[in-house]
């Protein structure tokens, strides 16, 4: 059995944690932010293709290593195969953490892990490293006087699946996306609404959960570099993920007021493969306040933080309307204008999460 960790996004644990044990990892530990597991070496390919809600998916070379010492800990990294894990001439990226330990010194646990790798693979202080050829990311992780050193399987991070040639203004992270989808409790069959689409990401998300589409099929991740790596295992997954994906009709409808928006939009979903399962549309919000409205709404409405020239607290205040007088519209929104609950009576179950840094809520709609 190999060790993992995934890590994800504060408020999205219980979803990556959901999404690991579907896909037959076993969970050994459960932190904010991050998800440890074990599984066979496959769960490298099929976790970084399918996973939705994380960000990086990391190999775990040295599990529970206490020390308090930079001996011990220059020994422990020295010990690891790294002629096995770092592929010839490939530039080497350490980062360090530590949290609550006697090791604090980040700069310093960085440099005495390369000079460890460099003492290993060459016998010299120094590595001949060619960023031309690729990097390899090493994390070194001290918390509570234990060490835990990391390979970064992805590269760049989860929530970058492949399909945004660009974003529009102040754009959601996908994985952000997916969390919002599925918190909301979208039925498949009912219609959703994003009534501020932006570079059309929520609707993109819905329509691949849907369809049971693994996110991060159209893209590069950095083990497929790894001589130690079975060549065809990527492939391999890939072609088992398509063989589970669905066929179907979905009424997701999603809107912005700029036309040259939604034609970014639906770029991005060709470019997914959801572009027949979206209804894109040139629209102002404030249309939909005039309908009777029945599904979900699942939006990330612009808010002060945001885009300074809104008009924030009329948009707020309007959406609170919409929601409240379709009994039939569930759903909610993403956003971190904090006075959002004041404007009707109108209840709300709010979910903490990070945005790019930046702390917004999920308010959803409470059904009576």
């Amino acid at each position: 059995m190999h060790n993992f960790l995934l890590t994800t996004s504060l408020g999205l644990e219980s979803l990556t944690k959901h999404e690991v044990n579907k896909q037959g990892g076993t969970i050994t530990e459960v932190q904010d932010k991050a998800i440890y597991f074990n599984g066979e070496i496959e769960m490298m390919a099929r976790m970084n293709i399918w996973s939705r809600f994380g960000n990086i998916l990391y190999y775990v070379l040295d599990t529970e290593s206490q020390l308090t010492d930079f001996d011990t800990y220059f020994d422990i990294v020295f010990a690891q195969d790294w002629k096995k894990y770092i592929p010839r001439g490939f530039a080497v990226m350490i980062k360090a953490t530590s949290i609550k330990s006697d090791l604090g010194a980040t700069s310093t646990l960085q440099a005495l892990a390369k000079k460890a790798i460099a003492k290993k693979i060459v016998g010299e202080k120094y590595l001949d490293e060619d960023d031309r050829l690729g990097k390899i990311e090493i994390r070194i992780l001290m918390e509570n006087n234990t060490l835990r050193i990391l390979l970064n399987t992805s590269g760049i991070g989860l929530h970058k699946r492949g399909y945004r040639e660009m974003t529009g203004d102040a754009p959601l992270k996908e994985n952000i996306a997916a969390g919002l989808v599925i918190l909301s409790g979208w039925k498949f069959r009912e219609p959703l609404y994003d009534i501020f689409c932006g570079s059309g990401t929520i609707a993109i998300e819905a329509a691949m959960i849907a369809r049971n589409m693994a996110p991060g099929m159209k893209r590069h991740f950095a083990f497929e570099k790894w001589s130690w790596i079975q060549e065809n295992l990527l492939e391999q997954e890939i072609k088992l993920a398509k063989t589970k994906e669905f066929e179907g009709e979905y009424k997701i409808y999603s809107t912005d007021i700029r036309h040259d928006i939604i034609e970014l939009a639906k770029r991005n979903a060709k470019f997914a493969g959801v572009d027949k399962n979206i209804n894109f549309g040139t629209q102002d919000y404030v249309t939909y306040l005039r309908r009777e409205l029945q599904g979900w709404l699942v939006s990330n409405p612009p808010y002060g933080l945001r885009l300074e020239d809104a008009n924030v607290p009329k948009i707020h205040e309007d959406i609170s309307e919409l929601l409240k007088k379709n009994s039939n519209l569930k759903g909610g929104i993403i956003t971190a204008h904090t006075d959002f609950e004041t404007y009707s009576n109108t209840k709300y179950k709010k979910r903490k999460l990070y945005n790019g840094g930046e702390m917004c809520y999920f308010y959803k709609k409470e059904q009576n």
